[in-house]
This record gives C-alpha cells, structure tokens and sequence, in this order.
C-alpha cells in the first residue's frame, strides 16, 4: 500500500499528465519537445556526460577492485569500508569539497603552480571539468563493488593453469580474468550509467549556466517556469529511458536474487551469460596472427603490472578521500571566510552552528524524520525480503524489480511526480510528505541488505530450534532476528543515511515548517559557502563512525554468543 500511494501512483499520475494540455488530452507537449533543439542539445549532453564518466569510472574502478580482490581478508575488509565511507556520506560536503579543491585559489591549482606545472590557475570549477571530477568521485562505488563481487568469484587456479601452459600474466588475465569479471562490469556500467541520467545535485553546484542536464531542466521548469506539463513530459520520457535499461538488463541486476551457487568457478560461463564471448573467436584469430608482437607486449606490461596496478588502485583510493581531506581541517578553521589551508585553528564554527537556531531546527527536523523512515523502510524491506528469499511464486522477479526499482528511477522524476499527486494538499510542506518520500527512497536499501544477510543465514539454526518444538514465531523471535540483528542495523543505517542526505525531494517538498538540514546545506554552498558545511560534515562523519562501531560491537557480540552455543552443543 505504502508503494501504491507513494511511488506507483504519483508515477502514473505523472505520465498522465504528460498527455493532457489545457484540461483535455494532447501530445502537445510532446511536440514542444520534438520541435526543441535545446531538448536535443540538453539529452545529447546528458548522455555524453553519463556515458563518459561511466567509462572512466570503470577504468579508474577496475584496477581498485582487482587489488582489493588479491588482498588478504583483513586488509579487502579495510580497503572497502574506504570505498563506502564516501557512499554513506553526504553528496553534498563531497560536492562542496570539490569546490574547495578545484577553485582557482584551491589546494590543487596551488600544487600545479607549486609544482611549475602551470603558470596562471585552472579554471576546473563551475564548468564541465568539475562535472566530470565530482561526478566520477560520486559515482565510483557503484562501480567498484559489483567489480569486486565478481572479480572475488573467479577462480585464480584458471590464471594459475594458464600461465603454466606458457601465457603471460597479462594474457591470462585477459583471457580468463577479464571475461569472468564480465557480470561486474556490465552491472557496474549499468549502474552508473543509470545513476547518471539523472543526476542532479552534482551539475548543479559544480556545473556552469550553460552546462544543463535534462534533470536539472525539469526542476527549472517546475520550481522556476511553472511549465508543468512539458515538465511531465520531459520527466516522462526520462523515466521511459530508465525504465527500458532497466528491463534489458534486468538479470543481471537482479542477480542477488540467483538462488545459484556462488562457490562454482567463474569462467567462460560468465563471458557467455554476459554476451561478450560471441566475439571470440575473432579475438582468437587477431591473437594468432599478431602472436610474436603480443607476446613481447604480454612480456612488458607483465614486467610492470604490479606497479601499475597499485599506482591505479592508489590514485582511485586517493580520489575516494580526497574531499575528507579537506573538509575536516576546514570545519576547525579560524578564518572569519572560506578559506584552505586554514591560518588557524579553533571551534568559532561549530560554536556559530549550534547558536543558530535555523541550522539546530534543520538538523532536529531531518534526524526525527530521517530516523522513523528508516525504521519504516526496515519495516517494509524486512518482510519483503523474507518473502523473496525464502518462497518460490509467481512474479517474484518482477516484484523484485519493482521493489529495488527507486534505486534506479531518478529522484527528480521520483520528486516531481510526488509533488504533483500532493499539489493542492496540506501534505506539501509537512513532515508526512517527506516521511513518505524518505521511506520509498529508503526501502530499497533495507530489501537489498536484507536479501544478502538472508541468502548468509544458516538455516540449521532454525530447524534445530523446530526440532525442539519452538513454533515459528518463536524462531523468528529468538533465533533469527537476534542472528540478523546486524543486517537489520545495516539496513536501518542505508535507509537513514539515504533519507538524512536527500535534497531533490526537500526542493520539491519544503515549507516554512518543513526544512531538513541537506536544504539549509543546499542554501549556504549557492549563496555563500562557509566552513558550516565543513562542520556538519565532521558531524557527520562522527554519527557514521559511532553507528558503524556500534554495528560492529553487536555483530562481535551475537558472534561470540554463537560461537559459544556452538562449543556447548
């Protein structure tokens, strides 16, 4: 019901409207949109920019994902809390970081003056570089971790075996490591090319006037223009375009629900599931007939490959943290104005937050809302994912498609459509609005994490439990909730995190009595951009660490009780 009312119904009602003009049905604005060659330009910009950063990403992404995949399990588990860090903070410090790196008087430009690299500063913000960099560091988790999932499940006695019969390192990994590695790249190309169709917050702040993308024209034309009706039709075509993506790739993003085994050896299968091995045998005669220059390139790469490698997966660590670098010294700054490094050191800032009962007002309102659309996201995913995991019916691929499906249809489509069903309304501008459009955007987190945590569940726990004549109710209630505890605080934490972060709704939602923090945020990067954002960043980063310790104490915890019930038995 909660998915009716709040995604499915706004949605529709979004693309009926698209249809109607003066009252009546028409294709008028649709023909508006043909006619316009500026609605050419602005896909045509869109679809280069997500095409572009999706092929850097995984450029940038795959030697990272590879490494991780190598190390030890201690060190992979260090690494990649490094690539969800940014993940699970806010886009917005990352963006304003950004703008802090790349101004003219940043620390970047400072370093190529420094360096004699250049001889005046590069202008690399508020114009297309920026884009590119903010929205490269933005989207390279989702590109990393189906790399690494994949790359994890690729058996290295198929590289060890190769390279026995005579094949170079570098040849045994694209013969058998790269093909494998194929079901990861192709979602994490899907991904981020998906994410970014409708990006907006990152074009907006680090983009110039004359850099529009289609998201940000449809909020123009309802926060500015008031032109609502080829807004829908924009929004709709946008959704269209997702939604047709998402459906041809539907399996492979859908994969968490494969009930195959992931212990199986990857190999050609991967390649062949994925459709890229129908070109082998062309690859197999190219090879043939260059063998002898190959080989001695083969022979090279595979002198330097570990180098490389680590100089590759060093830069895309370094692009992941960079933006912390420069906001935690910036929130302790004395200056009286934005300025790096900072002269001196002091707390004026944090001090200048918390009297401001503006900032205080935002910060309570998104921590009260936030946190009880988490919970409802947790209430709706739970269930959900029992549902997914644990019974075989009919349309389960498809609900689970239409479940994960807000992680890809975009928030400004999403946002438009919710503020077009509740125009007219007390809703607009009031908590319950942004309870709701928290919980939509929320919910597909908590059924993703569950499903994973579900697919690990050791079921022999349960049936011993049944054995001993529990009932049901008393299994789920002192068996398996307990043991799932942490994927529960996982969950509620990447619904929190998602909801505590949103600003394309608070555009479309806010009132005078309804303000969350990310808009007062929002505001100060536009108008001013203080060391504020700087200080709510720290802030934020200390409630991640706090929650992500706590989270980690109490999976130690119910380990240790496990491990201890298991010694007994």
């Amino acid at each position: 019901m909660l998915f009716a009312f709040g995604y499915l119904m706004p949605l529709s009602q979004l693309m009926l409207k698209s249809l109607q003009s003066d009252g009546s049905w028409s294709l008028k604005s649709y023909g508006e949109i043909a006619s316009s060659s500026s609605f050419f330009w602005i896909v045509l910009r869109t679809l280069t920019l997500a095409l572009t950063v999706t092929i850097i990403c995984l450029v940038v992404a795959y030697p990272l994902a590879y490494a991780i995949s190598r190390c030890s399990q201690r060190v992979a588990t260090l690494l990649l809390f490094i690539v969800t860090l940014p993940y699970l903070t806010s886009v917005l410090i990352r963006t304003y970081a950004w703008i802090v790196l790349l101004s003219p008087s940043g620390p970047i430009n400072k370093m190529l003056l420094g360096l004699g690299a250049i001889s005046e500063p590069l202008q690399m913000v508020f114009n297309s570089v920026g884009v590119y960099i903010g929205m490269v560091q933005v989207q390279l988790p989702l590109m990393v971790f189906p790399l690494y999932a994949a790359l994890t499940r690729v058996n290295p006695n198929l590289t060890k075996a190769a390279q026995s019969l005579g094949s170079p390192p570098t040849d045994a990994f694209l013969r058998v490591t790269l093909p494998a590695s194929m079901p990861g790249l192709v979602s994490g190309c899907t991904l981020v090319f998906l994410s970014c169709l409708g990006f907006y917050i990152t074009p907006e702040l680090l983009g110039g006037p004359d850099d529009y993308l289609i998201a940000q024209g449809i909020s123009l034309r309802v926060l500015i223009l008031g032109n609502f009706n080829e807004a829908a039709a924009q929004s709709s075509l946008l959704l269209l375009a997702v939604i047709v993506i998402f459906l041809v790739f539907r399996r492979r993003i859908a994969e968490e629900l494969d009930d195959r085994s992931r212990s199986d050896d990857v190999g050609a299968s991967s390649a062949l599931a994925s459709g890229f091995a129908v070109s082998r045998p062309l690859v197999e005669r190219i090879s043939t007939l260059s063998h002898g220059a190959s080989l001695h390139l083969h022979e090279l790469l595979s002198s330097i490959r570990k180098p490389l490698l680590y100089s590759c997966a060093g830069f895309a660590l370094l692009l992941l943290v960079l933006p912390f670098a420069v906001v935690i010294p910036l929130a302790f700054s004395d200056a009286p104005y934005l300025t790096f490094p900072p002269p001196a050191y002091s707390l004026r800032w944090f001090s200048r937050l918390f009297n401001n009962t503006q900032w205080v007002d935002a910060l309570s309102f998104s921590l009260s809302w936030a946190g009880l659309s988490a919970l409802l996201s947790v209430a709706v995913g739970v269930p959900a994912a029992f549902a997914l995991v644990r019974h075989r019916f009919l349309g389960r691929l498809p609900i689970y498609l239409l479940l994960i499906s807000p992680l890809i249809v975009p928030h400004v489509v999403m946002a438009v459509s919710l503020f077009f069903a509740l125009a007219g309304s007390p809703l607009i501008g009031s908590p319950i609005a942004f309870v709701l459009s928290y919980t939509m955007i929320g919910a597909p987190y908590a059924v993703v994490v569950m499903i994973a945590g579900l697919k690990r569940f050791d079921r022999t726990l349960e049936r011993a439990a049944s054995s001993l004549g529990a009932s049901p109710v008393t299994t789920l209630r002192t068996v398996t909730l307990p043991l799932l505890f942490p994927t529960l605080a996982s969950a509620a934490i990447f619904a929190f995190i998602v909801g505590f972060d949103d600003v394309v709704f608070g555009l479309f939602l806010s009132g005078p009595s309804a303000t969350p923090l990310p808009m007062r945020m929002w505001d100060n990067i536009r108008l001013e951009i203080s060391p504020q954002i700087a200080v709510i960043a720290v802030l934020f980063l200390a409630m991640l660490v706090i929650l992500c310790l706590l989270r980690l104490f109490v999976g130690a915890a119910i380990e240790g009780r496990r491990t201890q019930a298991g010694g007994r038995t």
